[in-house]
């Protein structure tokens, strides 16, 4: 019984060891792959303008307002939120779950933007939200062809053919949201960032003139 109870004492202990230490190096990991983020993301709007201000919301999250832009662009609010790599259980569950660094773009343009559609992966962060906005306003939706698990909504089909002319322009990149609206920010963008992912300008962000062209010149057509 007591070399049971010492045993129990030393896999606690052990537990508690691991757990600070996980946490510990987890704040430095994120307190780096932060600074790496916000690196990355400043040189990727440079190119749309110089006005950009940046606000840190505790050690995990920061966002990014950029104003004063060059057209087709009026702004560009993006908000980054690291993994909780400094617990170890919500990261692992998290893990499990598909959850990865979340950089989520909005964009408003400087023309009309008519129409509206939501293209969203149903198992990733905030898809309970954009399924509930479906529903509420009563648009179809269907499973976006060559792009599985990813569904496509919209209010008709115009709409819906311009979501997939959109997800065309993306390309192959990892998406877990894409939605337009007529309201600012008319396009809403949200995709994991892998740690992997070095390049500047992030893909992303380099894809975004093209996106605003595509958009804008069906907006003119309407």
């Amino acid at each position: 019984m007591l070399e049971r109870w010492f045993t129990g004492t030393d896999l606690a202990i052990g537990l508690a060891a691991f757990l600070l230490m996980w946490y510990v190096l987890g704040i430095q990991v994120n307190r780096r792959r932060a600074v790496s983020l916000v690196r990355q993301v400043r040189d990727s709007i440079q190119p749309f303008g110089e006005t950009a201000s940046i606000r840190w919301i505790g050690r995990s999250a920061f966002r990014i307002e950029a104003e004063q832009l060059t057209p087709p662009f009026v702004r560009l609010g993006i908000s980054v939120l690291l993994e909780p790599r400094e617990t170890f259980f919500l990261w692992a569950f998290g893990r499990l779950g598909g959850r990865r660094d979340w950089l989520v773009i909005g964009v408003t343009l400087n023309g009309r933007v008519g129409a509206s559609f939501e293209v969203y992966h149903p198992r990733r962060r905030g898809a309970s939200q954009v399924a509930h906005d479906i529903r509420e306003k009563g648009w179809r939706e269907e499973p976006l062809v060559a792009r599985p698990p990813l569904l496509c909504a919209g209010p008709d089909a115009d709409e819906r053919a311009l979501a997939r002319e959109v997800m065309s322009a993306i390309g192959e990149m990892d998406v877990w949201r894409v939605g337009l609206q007529p309201e600012a920010p008319h396009l809403i963008v949200s995709l994991p960032i892998p740690a992997t992912e070095t390049r500047t300008p992030l893909p992303i962000f380099a894809a975004l003139p093209q996106l605003a062209q595509t958009i804008l010149a069906r907006g003119s057509r309407r």
